[in-house]
């Protein structure tokens, strides 16, 4: 649609329209302004209002009644009883409402007969001019009398109308009064039906709570003459409030800041009748009487029952139970006299200055009728604290309990209400009413607007008032709480402030929550801190200050803590508290200053180690959270006394504990222990987190052994014996390096009791040492161990010296005959006692010399060491050594020797001795010493052990060993000479041969080191081939030790060791290595000419590269050692590249062209490998080694050549091809034959073959299509433009069988764009001429004439232009470039002959053009039919014309869509794809554009059954016989009856949760694709739920789109589903085979999927549901849903939509026509007609 100027337009019409007035009917608007005010008492509420806005102080409201008609009035009754009757029995009359307010003026009375013109005073609460009007809810003609006025209302019709009178002189007051006839109280009504009295206590509670806060001081209520009700209100002296410093004055939103806060108690005074309590209570039955008076009969229970059961004579007994019932059903309660009732109030007022900008002002203007006030107060109603046990309200009087209920609603006390002059429904989310007159209400006054954009920002900020007034309060009631702390006791306190927390916990608000939470935002973001006054257990004190209630810790008494029972009871208060961030959990920090506060007591040390475990073990702190804590706490401990101040202990320094298993907890113990009497009752777990560990013997040994504990250690013995028996108990337990530092400790100090006194340990003496008498010997003790006084030192022994002195002087003190001691004595004592010795003493001895000894070096009276001497052996003397000299045979195992030993005697030589005695041999040229040595090795060598000295005696430097290459005495190191005799090719000494068997003994090594041999080699290469022979098969045989040593195969590859020979000629005229650039010949030999790493020569036999590449032979070993070290049999690809960069012109003298291009083809296979390499990528890049040729025509061979008639037709005469070495920006590749034969003379063309080409691409070169600029030149369009019509038409036909074969195979990827794409975005059009200009790079150009160019514009997309007398083959040229990605030669000649051969022709090539031919057929066959249904539409529509008239005829025309009605919101069905089994999808015409079938000319009437049916549903109509069935005969009636009950029974459950339905699409260009419904888009479907149905369960599905509940859909289902499954049965599907799906976003109505059934539950509530009840809706649902049945079952016959699918949808629709009508007639039973 075009776009209107709807301002222009407007403008026009109020500049030309007809004038003409809105009429409103009035009675309507009234009914539907009333239908707002839902509830109760809501006239009484609008006339209390306008008597406060009018300054009132008194409102009498007095309703006048009927007498009953069916009970009497009792007569000379009492006032009472007479009002008790009146309110059971009489009806209402009249509503009489007056108030002493100011009279009405003249804008008042025309306010008055005006709605919706609201009241203009911006202090007062009416604004939209229609609250008077709520007194037509029960009155039709209300009444107002006000000063000298009188206005009565009344009706013409439906509008009202008022008459005004003047009130005579003698009726004249100053109230105003409302004079209100009930209508249904009028016996000429028809709507008569009198109301009965109201609820009398339900409306005492409206009016106690309506005069809360408005300005009133009394209301009165009577009925008729008899006053039954009055409130009195008395309200105190407002008395200022501060406004705490800490709270922000202005809301958020700026509109508003608070200027005073005031407080006020009040006081409201009831008096009732007493007949109202239970005038209109339900009558109590007589059971329950029975009950009442037994709960009341007290002591006189006995005496009530014996009124049943005492017996009485029997001419009374009639009269009994007459007696018994009038005592049961009769009231006794007293109603005479009144009761009295008050309550007390606390209402705060906040006066607020207002500020709005003038745009706001103007918009609250508008919607009021009234600005916005400069000034605005809120009050806010709360419930004073007070003993819970207390009621709120009290009362006296016989109905004294009416009160509470009376004043239930005026007190907050279970939920605060919003007051807009009165109470709304709207909560407030705290125990506060809150009056704002200002808010502005719905229209009904019932709720807080907060809709509307400026009304609902206006009542916003007056709820941040609110919500600040709320906070001001609360910081009141916590002042007083602080006033009172101290005084009162802290449980009462905690009562106080759980009354404020609850009082002011907000929840949420109805019917808006929005208005809750705008007041408790406001309650908590008024802070200018985020903090709010709290008790505490240190008084009220900011939150901020305030810690969340712990566990009760004794050690943390300074810091307040909310109290537990208040965190409990106010849990909701304290949880938004510590959300907001008001207050925290106890931190570090508090814990911290509680205990940098003061010391602990020792029962808080305990209490605090306990918690502190507690903590660590559960988690909540970590072990450097809790060391912190320790660091700053102390404890008072060991106070014993008021005189003993104790000592402080500092838990920072402490880092041990007792463990009274090793210690004796009374003993003293170091100050960083923490004393036994606080670990005790610590788990030794949490002792241990704590960082604390035990008490380790050897610290608490340290602290005895210190100043003053050693002074008391070594003087006492107890004290030592208690300390040593503690010690040796735990010695086994203790690890060495703690021994040994017991040891350390206790070794300086005298702390060992002996029988002399205390010594020194290393001074005393076992108790067994019995040697001398006089010897300090150990006292026994507990646990006292041999191995502890060990280690102390306690000898076993007495010391070397003090034997040795003894014995002296025994000696000289004895008798000169005894024999003194001689070295075998001394040998024998020592050996008694050697297990005893000390170590110091063994080694002293040692060192002592004093052994004999004998051999040829020996002098006389020579002494020894033990360790000089070996052990008696004659083969030691005759190797010139010194023996010990022993009158017994030496046996090891003797008590005797095992001591020689022990000192140090050597049993025999070992290797490195006899190593020097054949040293010195050998320097002395003795031959039998040498052997002598030389075998006593050998033959001893696994006696004596000497294989564990074989590495000593390989690294020994001194020569012991004779070789192969030298003789006697000429020896070599064990490290000089090897076994292997191959090493010797490298120069290595060799061990002569009879020694090679023992060569291990001697750690000789078989082979040199591997390093060692590689760098020999390297440094000296061989010279001559057998050595190099020689020395690479030894390497070859070490390759396993060279894979080992990786670094060493590297050295070697690129160590120039190889080798070279080239041939050397010795005659004078060819002297010299072979040089291939000159002649040589004569005598010549093979030289050595260099050396090459093994990684640039080639061991291969083939040497195709021979002269340009190193080529060398050897025997298999060693060739095997030249491969493992970098030699190839071959050059590799990157090796070759490497060689031709260097050198590319060598390469092509030496191997010719052919052979270089057979080299670049090499390349190119590998150029993925090679461009790896970024180094040898960029060298190939600056290389010119790409070959290019250039063809040179000669003009006088190509004239001899073109008279010859052998040539070839690709041959071209005269020319020949030079070809030459290029780099990359020389060469170009040849995309495009055109071009290069038009600038071949001026271009080096590289080879044409695609692999060298891709090749090429990578050095850079360019493309001869990216050289060659183009200059299209296009003339104007012709008129006739039918030539580019038709080949457009054939290019869209046959372009897909161009493509068939693509989209066969895997080369579909191939294809750039389809023929559906060539529909959409390609235009064909003729133009007078075509030229295009070529250029190469400046160098050339040519121009050409064209017949078919392809040109892209912006905005208009592809165009095709084609010269009249175009050529076919530059058109398939151009377009094979969109079809196809890369397009070759062969694909512009294919689609040539596509397009130029017939389709008869293409057929018997092979080409399937079934389509094509077969979609002309129809469309000539459509055409035809088309044309006769308008010539019969003709016919018919001049007969209808002619009998009924043309309108009838128009409306009773069958509609001649083609499609089903499209969904609301969707396009027409004629431009959109279809689908199978979705009926109404026409058939676009890609080729054509144009839309088959689908005609909105009427169409003749149809006979047949499924024609009537198709033709109300909106189906196309389709021939009654298909083309294809043959002659119909009873033979084929039978087949196909057979077919369709096969078709029925193939269907078949799909048993899937997820389904691809089919969304198809129906070009009939798609029919060699096998038909329209094969062309098909996805849509996914998910089983959403299986609901019952009628035995079974059936499965529900859903489109992508829909998410809905069951619930959302189970009307429509239930009528959907008896439907599908009735016609499911009648014919005979297996209903488990029939599924529902629900998808309004799909134009599907149903589809077959694998035999399985789905019906559109969408389509059904879009067409079908909004009718269902009609007969009419209902019928045509049945017939719609049965043609879809029918086609679904067709589709299991014929998959495509042919003539053949319509003639078996037509015979399943006629077959089961019949049994359709009865299932019809039992649908459209139950429903009327229409």
């Amino acid at each position: 649609m075009a776009s209107v100027d709807f301002a222009r337009l407007r403008n026009q019409t109020m500049a030309d329209g007809q004038d003409s007035e809105v009429t409103v009917n009035t009675r309507a608007l009234i009914d539907k302004v009333l239908a707002r005010y839902s509830s109760e008492h809501t006239t009484l509420r609008e006339l209390i209002q306008n008597a406060s806005d009018a300054g009132a102080s008194k409102v009498v409201i007095k309703f006048e009644t009927d007498p009953s008609l069916e009970t009497p009035t009792p007569q000379g009754s009492e006032k009472s009883v007479l009002l008790k009757h009146i309110i059971q029995h009489h009806t209402l009359k009249r509503l009489i409402v007056s108030n002493n307010g100011q009279p009405f003026t003249s804008a008042d009375w025309s306010r008055l007969k005006s709605i919706a013109d609201g009241n203009p005073d911006e202090t007062k609460i009416g604004a939209f001019g229609v609250g008077f009007y709520s007194v037509f809810a029960d009155c039709d003609e209300p009444f107002v009398v006000s000063g000298d006025k009188t206005m009565a209302f009344y009706w013409k019709g439906n509008t009202l109308s008022t008459k005004v009178a003047t009130v005579p002189q003698e009726h004249r007051t100053s109230d105003t009064t409302f004079s209100l006839d009930y209508r249904q109280a009028d016996l000429s009504s028809p709507s008569y039906n009198p109301a009965k009295v109201p609820n009398l206590p339900t409306l005492c509670q409206f009016l106690a709570t309506s005069l809360t806060f408005v300005g009133l001081q009394s209301l009165e209520l009577h009925i008729d003459n008899h006053k039954v009700a009055s409130f009195t209100k008395k309200t105190s002296p407002a008395a200022p409030l501060q406004v705490p410093k800490g709270l922000k004055t202005d809301t958020e939103g700026g509109f508003m800041r608070v200027a005073q806060v005031t407080q006020q108690h009040s006081q409201i005074d009831a008096e009732w009748s007493n007949v109202i309590a239970s005038a209109q209570n339900p009558p109590k039955r007589a059971a329950e009487l029975v009950q009442t008076e037994v709960r009341n009969a007290g002591t006189a229970l006995k005496s009530f029952f014996s009124k049943f059961s005492a017996p009485t004579p029997k001419a009374s007994k009639p009269q009994i139970t007459p007696k018994i019932s009038d005592k049961l059903t009769t009231d006794t309660d007293d109603i005479t006299g009144e009761s009295t009732g008050v309550i007390f109030l606390q209402v705060s007022t906040v006066e607020v200055d207002v500020s709005v900008l003038r745009s706001f002002a103007a918009e609250i203007e508008r919607a009021t009728k009234k600005p916005p006030p400069r000034k605005t107060k809120i009050a806010l109603l709360t419930s004073p604290y007070q003993d819970p046990t207390v009621p709120f309200s009290t009362g006296t009087g016989n109905t004294a309990d009416l009160a509470s209920r009376i004043f239930s609603e005026v007190l907050p006390t279970k939920v605060g209400r919003i007051f807009i002059g009165f109470p709304t429904a709207q909560t407030t989310g705290v125990l506060a009413h809150v009056s704002a007159p200002s808010l502005i209400p719905t229209v009904e006054r019932e709720n807080v607007d907060l809709n509307a954009r400026y009304i609902s920002q206006w009542n916003i900020e007056l709820l941040r008032v609110a919500g600040l007034a709320c906070r001001i309060l609360y910081t009141s009631d916590m002042a007083d709480i602080q006033r009172r702390y101290g005084k009162e006791p802290m449980d009462l306190l905690i009562q106080r402030a759980i009354y404020v927390f609850q009082q002011f916990t907000s929840n949420a608000s109805h019917p808006s929550t929005l208005l809750g939470e705008k007041i408790e935002e406001a309650f908590w973001s008024c802070s200018k801190e985020r903090s709010i006054e709290m008790l505490s257990t240190k008084g009220v004190m900011p939150s901020k200050q305030v810690r969340m209630p712990a566990e009760t810790l004794s050690f943390l008494g300074e810091v307040p803590m909310v109290p537990q029972d208040l965190a409990t009871r106010a849990y909701t208060f304290m949880l938004s508290l510590h959300r907001r961030g008001f207050i925290s959990e106890l931190t570090m920090a508090d814990i911290r200053e509680g205990l940098e506060s003061r010391a602990l007591t020792e029962d808080e040390l305990v209490e605090f180690l306990k918690w502190a475990g507690a903590k660590l073990e559960g988690g909540e702190i970590d072990a450097s959270g809790m060391r912190s804590l320790f660091d700053i706490t102390l404890a008072n401990i060991e106070v014993y006394s008021e005189e003993k101040t104790g000592r402080l202990l500092s838990l920072g320094e402490v880092s041990t504990y007792i463990n009274t298993a090793r210690i004796t907890p009374t003993l003293p113990v170091p100050p960083d222990t923490i004393p036994f009497a606080f670990s005790k009752l610590i788990p030794v777990k949490q002792l241990q987190m704590f960082g604390w560990i035990e008490l380790s013997m050897v610290r608490w040994l340290r602290h005895m052994t210190a100043i003053p504990q050693l002074q008391e250690f070594q003087s006492s013995e107890k004290l030592a014996l208690q300390v040593l028996s503690l010690v040796a108990k735990c010695w086994d337990q203790l690890d060495g390096a703690s021994k040994e530092a017991v040891v350390n400790l206790l070794t300086p100090h005298a702390v060992m009791p002996t029988k002399t006194g205390i010594h020194k340990p290393e001074q005393s003496y076992f108790p067994s040492v019995k040697l001398f008498n006089d010897l300090p010997t150990v006292k026994a003790f507990p646990g006292s161990k041999e191995r502890f006084l060990a280690a102390l030192g306690v000898r076993k022994t007495v010391e070397l010296s003090v034997v040795f002195d003894r014995m002296r002087s025994q000696d000289s003190g004895s008798n000169s005959e005894k024999p003194s001691w001689n070295h075998i004595d001394l040998i024998r004592y020592f050996a008694s006692v050697m297990d005893e010795m000390p170590k110091k003493d063994l080694d002293r001895l040692k060192d002592t010399p004093f052994l004999p000894g004998e051999g040829s070096p020996v002098q006389s009276g020579q002494v020894f060491k033990a360790s000089q001497l070996y052990a008696p052996d004659q083969a030691v003397l005759s190797l010139g050594l010194v023996q010990i000299k022993l009158p017994f045979e030496f046996k090891p195992n003797v008590r005797e020797n095992t001591l020689l030993l022990r000192l140090g005697l050597k049993q025999w030589p070992d290797s490195i001795v006899l190593a020097n005695i054949m040293h010195k041999a050998g320097q002395a040229n003795n031959a039998p010493l040498y052997s002598m040595a030389l075998n006593y090795f050998i033959q001893n060598h696994f006696k004596h052990g000497y294989a564990s000295e074989a590495n000593k005696l390989a690294a020994l430097s001194l020569p012991i060993l004779p070789t192969e290459q030298a003789p006697w005495p000429t020896l070599v190191g064990p490290f000089q000479c090897y076994t292997n005799e191959r090493a010797s090719c490298l120069g290595y000494a060799i061990l002569r041969a009879d020694l090679r068997p023992h060569a291990e003994k001697f750690g000789v090594q078989h082979n040199p080191d591997i390093q060692d041999a590689v760098q020999r080699l390297i440094k000296t290469p061989p010279k001559n081939k057998l050595d190099a022979e020689m020395q690479f098969a030894y390497f070859a045989s070490r390759l396993t030790e060279l894979d080992q040593r990786k670094s060493l195969l590297s050295s070697i590859s690129t160590a120039h060791i190889v080798p070279v020979f080239r041939r050397y000629y010795h005659d004078a005229h060819s002297i010299g290595f072979e040089d291939r650039t000159r002649a040589q010949s004569g005598k010549s030999e093979m030289r050595l000419h260099h050396h090459d790493p093994p990684e640039t020569v080639f061991v291969g036999q083939d040497q195709e590269y021979k002269g340009i590449l190193d080529y060398v032979q050897y025997a298999a070993e060693a060739t095997n050692f030249l491969l493992k070290v970098g030699a190839k049999h071959e050059p590799s690809s990157h090796d070759l590249a490497y060689l031709l960069c260097r050198n590319p012109i060598r390469f092509l003298n030496t191997i010719g062209q052919e052979r270089y291009l057979d080299l670049l083809r090499k390349l190119a296979v590998k150029a993925d490998d090679l461009w790896k390499d970024k180094e040898l990528a960029k060298t190939l890049a600056a290389s010119r080694i790409l070959l290019g040729y250039r063809d040179i025509k000669d003009e006088k061979k190509s004239l001899a050549a073109a008279q010859e008639d052998a040539l070839d037709d690709l041959d071209e005469p005269g020319v020949h091809r030079e070809w030459s070495l290029n780099s990359a920006n020389e060469v170009v590749i040849i995309d495009d034959v055109v071009f290069y034969s038009r600038f071949r003379d001026f271009i080096i063309a590289a080879p044409q073959e695609e692999g060298l080409e891709d090749f090429y691409a990578r050095f850079g070169v360019k493309k001869i299509s990216e050289q060659v600029k183009e200059e299209q030149r296009i003339g104007n369009l012709t008129r006739d433009q039918s030539a580019a019509h038709r080949l457009r038409h054939d290019i869209l036909e046959r372009s897909r069988l161009f493509l068939h074969e693509y989209e066969r195979d895997a080369s579909s990827k191939s294809i750039r764009h389809d023929t559906k794409w060539l529909s959409s975005n390609v235009k064909v059009e003729c133009v007078s001429d075509i030229s295009i200009r070529y250029s190469l790079s400046d160098r050339a150009a040519t121009s050409h004439r064209r017949s078919a160019i392809i040109n892209r514009k912006r905005g208009t997309g592809t165009i095709l232009y084609i010269t009249p007398t175009y050529d076919v083959y530059e058109v398939s040229s151009q377009l094979v470039r969109l079809l196809i990605k890369k397009p070759k030669q062969n694909d512009a000649i294919a689609l040539e002959r596509i397009l130029t051969e017939p389709l008869r022709r293409l057929q018997e090539k092979g080409i399937n053009v079934e389509r094509i031919l077969r979609k002309k057929e129809h469309e000539a066959r459509v055409a035809r039919q088309q044309e006769l249904e308008r010539e019969l539409e003709e016919q018919q529509r001049a007969t209808e014309q002619a009998k009924q008239g043309a309108a009838r005829i128009e409306n009773a025309a069958p509609p001649a869509t083609n499609a089903l009605p499209a969904m609301p919101g969707t396009p027409d069905k004629a431009k959109e794809k279809g689908m199978p089994g979705a009926f109404g999808s026409p058939e676009n015409d890609e080729v054509g554009g144009g839309d088959h079938g689908h005609d909105s000319t009427l169409r003749p009437p149809e006979k047949s059954v499924f024609n009537q049916w198709a033709k109300k549903l909106g189906f196309k109509n389709t021939p009654t016989a298909p083309t294809d069935i043959g002659q119909i005969t009873r033979e084929n009636n039978t087949v196909t009856k057979n077919n369709i009950q096969n078709a029925i029974k193939d269907c078949r459950p799909i048993n899937q949760q997820n389904i691809n339905s089919r969304h198809h699409q129906d070009p009939p260009t798609e029919l060699d694709k096998g038909g329209y419904c094969n062309d098909e888009q996805w849509e996914n479907l998910h089983k959403a739920f299986s609901i019952p149905y009628s035995g079974r369960h059936v499965d529900i599905f859903y489109g992508k789109d829909h998410s809905e509940a069951l619930a959302d859909i189970q009307v429509e289902l239930n009528l959907f589903l008896p439907i599908v499954f009735n016609l499911a049965s009648l014919f005979g599907v297996n209903p488990a085979a029939v599924n529902v799906f629900l998808d309004k976003q799909s134009r599907t109505v149903a589809f077959n999927q694998n035999r399985a059934l789905f019906f559109n539950l969408g389509w059904f509530m879009q067409m079908h549901a909004t009718e269902y009840a009609t007969r009419q809706g209902r019928a045509r649902a049945l017939d719609s849903w049965f043609l879809t049945f029918c086609h679904e079952l067709a589709h299991n016959l014929v998959s495509d939509h042919n003539a053949r699918f319509i003639w078996y949808q037509s015979q399943i629709a006629i077959e089961y026509s019949q049994g359709f009508r009865g299932l019809l007639e039992r649908f459209l039973m139950d429903v009327k007609g229409e």
